[in-house]
Formats: structure tokens, C-alpha cells, sequence
């Protein structure tokens, strides 16, 4: 894995080329990987990154040229045209490039189900607590009894429905399949119930 490392650059441009130097003293020539794009550029130094970025221009990647000095790593690139570049790397882009990005690794991944399911957890709260609200006393009983009892699978707000029986979530061949109790949305709701 490639670790980023800070190098001072400096870099000077002609109506043709952008020449760009990388202060790295005493490189191994055999370690410098230049990889140019028609407008991104990164450079290597065996597993350390020296430069990655976009460039303010376009560029002939096939043109790319770089030599390896004493105190320094020069890379020369041809530009497309001849327009005068206002800086040389395009931030802007590299900002937006990096908002874009969607996390590849697990934890990126599993970060992001996380963010979803408590978006969708505030929603089915708020819903509930809107129902609740608006609901006489014998809704809120009917409510309140049969979440309990199923735990978490059945809400009704039909007290004469409800208050003679034990709620009790059963699936479609008519068997309680499931035992678990949803915690999550009881927890969600005790607020709502008792506070």
C-alpha cells in the first residue's frame, strides 16, 4: 500500500511544456514511476507517492519526459495547446473527485449501510410518533399492546380488537416464525409512549 508523502515542488511553464520539480534527493532512478493522463499526473518513489494529482490544463501523455537529478525528480510534460495555465494542479477537481469517491472496503461499505439504516430508522420513528400524537386513548392502549406483545411486528390501533387477545406476529402458514423481539423501534417508541 502506497503511503502519501509531502515533497516540495516547485514547477515553471513555456507556451509548450510545464516543467515540474519534485525535491527528492538522491532518488534511485530504478524506483521513479511517472504516470501521466491527459490531465492527471502521479509520480512514485517506490511505495511513497511524491506527487497525484489533477492538472489546471490538458497534457500528451504520450509526451511525458522525467530525469532523475542529484537533489530532484523533473518532469516535463507537453502541453495540448498553448493557453497559460493559472496554477498547475486543479484542486477544484481533485475535491470533486474525492466527494464522488465510494468507499471500495468493507468498512467504507459498512459505514455506509449504517448511515442508511439510521436515516430509515428516523423516518419510521418520526412516522410513529405522528401516528401516536394524533391517536384518542384507546389507539394509543391498542398501540402500545400489541407492539409489546409481538415484539415489534404488529401495531394496531384497534383496542376492541386488540384487548381481548395476545398479539402475536404469525406468518403466512399461520405459525410464529420469527420469536425475535425488535428492540429497536420499542426503544424508538417508549419515549413516545411514556414521556
Amino acid at each position: 500500500m502506497a503511503s502519501s508523502q509531502i515533497v516540495k515542488l516547485e514547477y515553471y511553464q513555456t507556451p509548450s511544456n510545464v516543467v515540474i520539480s519534485l525535491f527528492e534527493k538522491n532518488a534511485d532512478e530504478s524506483k521513479v514511476s511517472v504516470n501521466c493522463e491527459s490531465k492527471r499526473l502521479k509520480v512514485t518513489y517506490g511505495d511513497r507517492i511524491l506527487l497525484n494529482t489533477s492538472l489546471c490544463g490538458e497534457v500528451i501523455p504520450e509526451a511525458v519526459s522525467y530525469s532523475v537529478k542529484p537533489k530532484k525528480v523533473e518532469i516535463t510534460l507537453k502541453k495540448k495547446d498553448s493557453n497559460n495555465w493559472s496554477e498547475l494542479e486543479d484542486k477544484h477537481k481533485d475535491e470533486m473527485d474525492a466527494k464522488k469517491r465510494i468507499p471500495t472496503d468493507k468498512w467504507g461499505a459498512l459505514v455506509k449501510e449504517i448511515d442508511e439504516d439510521e436515516a430509515e430508522a428516523k423516518d419510521v420513528d418520526g412516522v410513529l410518533k405522528k401516528m401516536f400524537a394524533n391517536c384518542d386513548d384507546n389507539a394509543k392502549k391498542a398501540m402500545m399492546k400489541s407492539w409489546s406483545e409481538s415484539g415489534g411486528k404488529v401495531l394496531s390501533m384497534n383496542w376492541d380488537e386488540v384487548k381481548q387477545k395476545k398479539c402475536e406476529y404469525k406468518s403466512k402458514d399461520g405459525e410464529d416464525s420469527d420469536k425475535k423481539i425488535c428492540l429497536t423501534y420499542l426503544l424508538l417508541l417508549l419515549p413516545v409512549l411514556y414521556g
